[in-house]
């Protein structure tokens, strides 16, 4: 039954992506095999020990904002279980990421034909007839100061590198809100929404930061641990990424499912090749502020 509901949903995914997919591939052919091959680990393993590149990070000369976060604790959490919890942004430097948050420029549900401030968000909700689940900001770092600086913090990139054992490059820096919205998920939002890993890159690890206080009904962020590392065969070998929670169960037992709470300000490292979903506030917004590190940058956001 499960077998039968995962090939509806393949066919599903593959009707509503062929065409961005298609144009993908044929301006970055190296991106298709990359997302064809880099499922599978031993694949994975092979192109990231044979391209490893020298690691150069002196350019970074300003210490870290982050006192208590130790690099090399923070690789061994993610080599072992594809993430690392309690990494702190300083108050002052939460305070400016936060005032410059409420007067951004958003774009709703990443469609840039709608763009929206929190002020006029509901105007432009009306304006376009779509109800906005998820704004996006897609350039953080050329507008604020305090991003910026976090973006090139040598730590950050410190663990980027160690992680790879190669040069990292930051892919992309995003700030995100996820409002409460009563209407279902549909289309690509569903696989948000539950299991499911991402092919950035042959390795990838990101940083991301709540903004906004997150509990259980706040929107939290749920990650498999070791899933990066031991993951099913039937699952590398599938083209769909997408699995119910039932097999994630089954197969990585509940005391590797964590559920990522915490106050605003606190965020954690993530190899996003780890099974892992969001869960949809249900009481109050959230926002996440978010660094990608990958080996290559294929200029593409999906």
């Amino acid at each position: 039954m499960i077998s039968l509901i995962n090939s509806q949903k393949l066919w599903l995914k593959l009707q509503r992506r062929f065409l961005q997919y298609s144009a993908i591939s044929l301006k970055q052919p190296q991106w298709l095999l990359m997302f064809a091959f880099s499922r599978i680990q031993i694949i994975r393993f092979l192109v990231l020990h044979l391209t490893k590149k020298p690691i150069k990070i002196d350019f970074l000369k300003e210490n870290s904002v982050f006192t208590e976060l130790d690099p090399d604790r923070a690789v061994k959490a993610l080599n072992s279980d594809g993430l690392h919890l309690g990494i702190t942004i300083p108050p002052h430097i939460l305070k400016e990421i936060l005032d410059f948050a409420r007067t951004a420029t958003y774009y709703g549900n990443g469609d840039l034909q709608f763009p929206f401030s929190l002020a006029n968000r509901r105007v432009q909700e009306m304006k376009s007839g779509k109800s906005f689940r998820i704004g996006y900001n897609f350039e953080p770092t050329s507008q604020c100061m305090a991003i910026r600086k976090l973006a090139g913090d040598r730590k950050l990139w410190e663990i980027a590198a160690k992680y790879f054992g190669s040069q990292p490059m930051l892919a992309c820096t995003q700030l995100w809100w996820t409002f409460v919205n009563d209407a279902p998920a549909e289309g690509r939002a569903q696989g948000f929404y539950q299991f499911h890993y991402d092919l950035e890159d042959y390795t990838c690890v990101k940083f991301m930061f709540y903004l906004t206080d997150v509990d259980l009904l706040g929107g939290p962020h749920v990650c498999v641990k070791g899933s990066h590392r031991n993951k099913k065969l039937s699952h590398q070998f599938s083209l769909l990424r997408e699995r119910e929670d039932s097999e994630i169960k089954e197969y990585y037992g509940d005391k590797n499912i964590v559920t990522i709470c915490d106050r605003a300000g606190v965020g954690f490292a993530e190899d996003p090749s780890c099974f892992h979903k969001g869960i949809l506030p249900q009481k109050s917004d959230r926002l996440i502020l978010e660094f990608k590190f990958t080996l290559n940058n294929y200029g593409i956001i999906l």
